[in-house]
């Protein structure tokens, strides 16, 4: 349901019908952490098979800092979607009369919905093991995300289609995505200054790597 009606699935999780899902935060955890395995294991074969795992080289001190504090709040980047989201959704989506704790449940089952398609986007790369194909991989690299952004526009158009017009709910996901977009920079721009202590000199970002 989080991947075919998320938004549909996340109302009815709201109104009360709870008991055929599982706990959207703790299947969230599990799928983080399948994904993270998934990685792993493809890195020890790749590098069983003869392939060395490549790296964007960091030069200076600044982008390695950036680097590690990165890899280090990896989980919690990740799930700051939800509080982002759910305040995005209740300033945009207001004829539901949804309270924020119910926006964080619809932000929660679309998150769901993204680290599936994350954990079937990292399955997908074992194909490049069999194959050796760049075409695959570049194609799974560009995919997965392309996918994972047109799976949240259509979870808020399955929770909020009804309450709108077409150009209603068009161009209220469209704000979604900007707000998102913003906050996006403004979080990248708070870990830039700490990695760079405020100064905000020349630093590399490998968002692929």
């Amino acid at each position: 349901h989080a991947l075919i009606r998320p938004g549909k699935a996340a109302l009815d999780y709201i109104y009360g019908k709870r008991k055929r899902y599982y706990n959207l935060f703790l299947l969230g955890l599990f799928l983080f952490g399948l994904i993270l395995f998934l990685r792993h294991f493809y890195d020890a074969l790749s590098i069983a098979q003869g392939n060395p795992i490549q790296k964007s080289p960091l030069k200076d001190e600044a982008s390695k800092r950036l680097d590690q504090m990165i890899s280090e709040r990896r989980k919690l980047i990740v799930f700051l979607f939800v509080p982002f989201a759910a305040i995005n959704s209740l300033l945009l989506f207001r004829r539901k009369s949804l309270n924020l704790s119910e926006h964080f449940i619809i932000a929660g089952m679309i998150l769901l919905g993204i680290l599936l398609i994350s954990a079937f986007g990292n399955l997908l790369f074992y194909l490049v093991l069999i194959t050796n194909s760049e075409i695959i991989s570049m194609l799974i690299n560009i995919g997965t995300p392309t996918v994972a952004l047109l799976y949240i526009g259509y979870g808020y158009y399955n929770a909020f289609a009804s309450d709108y017009s077409r150009f209603g709910i068009t161009y209220r996901i469209l704000l979604f995505f900007i707000l998102m977009c913003f906050e996006a920079y403004l979080l990248l721009l708070l870990f830039v200054g700490i990695a760079t202590d405020w100064e905000f000199g020349a630093i590399t970002i490998t968002p692929f790597g």
